[in-house]
């Protein structure tokens, strides 16, 4: 049987592929065996010239279950200010040896920034504290 380290990386499925460019959004990822200390998600951006940005997936080796699944929070994406959606691509990276998986793709949404539900919270009246 070959070493976990020396294993092929893969990522199996995901249970979100898409998020806010704020970050921080938790995501279930399940990959064929891997090592809690010797593993980073790494997401990236490429275009004809090459890469254009990338970021870490933020977990500790505590969030590796059983070598099977990792559990991270994603990373903020370069432009806080996106218009419309983007598309980047995710990966294992083993730390190590810097082996990578096939890359899967990943969406990043711009900021919603509701502005009805802003002007709502502003119309709330107080409670009239006179009526008690």
């Amino acid at each position: 049987s070959k070493a976990p380290n020396a294993s092929n990386l893969k990522i199996v499925r995901m249970d979100r592929t898409a998020g806010c460019v704020t970050g921080g959004e938790e995501v279930y990822l399940l990959c064929d065996k891997v090592q809690k200390d010797d593993i980073q998600v790494r997401f990236y951006e490429e275009d004809d010239s090459g890469l254009t940005w990338e970021a870490l997936g933020d977990f500790s080796p505590t969030d590796v279950h059983r070598q099977f699944a990792i559990v991270f929070k994603t990373p903020k994406y370069r432009d806080q200010n996106l218009q419309k959606p983007t598309s980047v691509f995710v990966q294992l990276k083993r730390k190590s040896d810097n082996e990578t998986s096939e890359p899967k793709p990943f969406t990043y949404h711009p900021q919603v920034i509701d502005k009805e539900e802003v002007q709502r919270k502003r119309q709330k009246t107080l409670p009239n504290f006179q009526d008690l």
